[in-house]
């Protein structure tokens, strides 16, 4: 099989805004994710309160591309080991793509507990620490199709420069640690490695991580280290991130793909991509299912001046009639409003969630701790999101400002 690789096949003719692309032969000859794209967040082998056949009735094949968070999947190691298979022929999903991360994004990441050369992973067992070495050693036994090298990530808006320098400090000696091994492992050797930046808030620290990891042959980068507590990234807003991406991507390859996790708003989201960030994952309606709520923006996506720009429908009058909450995007099932609610979540929603049941009905499982309820809103979180980057990748092939760098076979 051929190595994995990343093309840009279209992008801006003054290689600015965002742009489309395809990784390729990721675990077959023909396989191919296309970008800007997803990750579909795992938790313990699988997604969130879903099976692998109801999965496969919501996302196509050919698109899947599954991140598997190493503190979910610590324990797993020895028996992986001892099989001999990898991750996903261990979990039950061979012939899929995995993408293995050093971090849960939707939970808090612990801070503190690292020591030289060794990063603290929170595991159910309890915090474990692991030098670049061990890390490695689950990377042959996981044999995943990307993944990120062992970083520190414990930087947010709070952090101190002292704690912002030293996250990039030890990131950067263990990754030339990782590399090494990396390229000297005959297993690995059909994996893509990805350099985690670092540098929390600080625009010199980011460029300063960037510089150095742009030096080195790697398949892409992760910007990393934004936020410790998973659910606080959706309130991070344009104006507090935009100067910081932008300015980390100037310093590094164009042709390398960018990847980013968290639950972003749709928002940001729609910056990021404008920034140049090709990957992102499903921590947001993971998120927002746990806590009882669906996806319901209504948005239209418009081609401007080199920029996607979102117009949210979604009025005064029609939020307050459909009754929803928190935020633009988000309608809390749990309210006692929709007690008596005989409607869809989304009238044109066409997931199988929308297509067979209420509201209402909805409420009354999740008032009832049944498993069901999370399942529904898992089926209607990923289908509605995942519908949301197939219209941002339609409106960038629609554009005319936009140059066919590599045609799509």
């Amino acid at each position: 099989m051929d190595h994995i690789h990343f093309t840009i096949t279209q992008q801006c003719s003054n290689s600015k805004g965002g742009r489309l692309g395809t990784i390729k032969n990721l675990t077959k000859q023909n396989s191919q994710i296309d970008t800007p794209g997803l990750m579909f967040y795992t938790k313990s082998g699988s997604v969130p309160h879903i099976s692998r056949e109801v999965f496969q009735m919501i996302i196509p094949d050919d698109q899947v591309l599954f991140n598997f968070p190493l503190p979910t999947h610590y324990g797993f190691f020895k028996p992986i080991e001892k099989l001999n298979k990898s991750l996903v022929s261990f979990v039950g999903l061979k012939g899929y793509s995995s993408f293995c991360s050093i971090r849960d994004y939707t939970t808090n990441n612990i801070t503190g507990y690292n020591k030289k050369d060794q990063v603290a992973i929170k595991t159910k067992a309890g915090n474990q620490l692991i030098n670049y070495e061990k890390y490695m050693h689950f990377m042959e036994a996981f044999k995943p199709s990307l993944y990120v090298t062992l970083c520190v990530s414990e930087t947010d808006m709070n952090s101190s420069p002292s704690s912002i320098e030293k996250s990039v400090n030890l990131t950067n000696r263990i990754f030339e640690q990782s590399l090494k091994y990396h390229n000297e492992s005959k297993i690995l050797q059909k994996s893509g490695i990805i350099a985690p930046i670092q540098g929390g808030y600080s625009i010199s620290e980011r460029i300063r991580s960037a510089e150095f990891l742009s030096q080195f042959d790697v398949f892409g980068y992760l910007l990393d280290g934004f936020a410790n507590d998973g659910s606080s990234i959706e309130f991070i807003t344009k104006d507090m991130l935009q100067p910081i991406i932008d300015k980390t991507l100037e310093q590094l390859p164009n042709e390398k793909i960018k990847i980013i996790c968290g639950a972003w708003s749709p928002s940001v989201v729609i910056d990021l991509i404008n920034s140049g960030i090709d990957l992102f994952d499903t921590s947001l309606p993971y998120l927002l299912a746990e806590r009882g709520s669906a996806l319901v923006f209504d948005y239209k996506l418009v081609y401007k001046d080199n920029l996607i720009s979102m117009n949210i429908l979604n009025n005064n009058d029609k939020m307050n009639q459909d009754h929803i909450d928190k935020t633009y995007y988000e309608m809390n099932l749990r309210n006692e409003r929709h007690f008596e609610s005989l409607i869809p979540i989304k009238d044109t929603c066409i997931c199988l969630a929308c297509k067979k049941h209420t509201r209402s009905y909805i409420h009354h499982l999740l008032q009832s701790k049944e498993m069901l309820g999370s399942l529904l809103l898992t089926i209607h979180n990923l289908h509605y999101y995942y519908q949301f980057f197939n219209d941002i990748r339609e409106v960038l092939k629609k554009s005319q400002n936009y140059v066919t760098v590599c045609p799509i076979n």
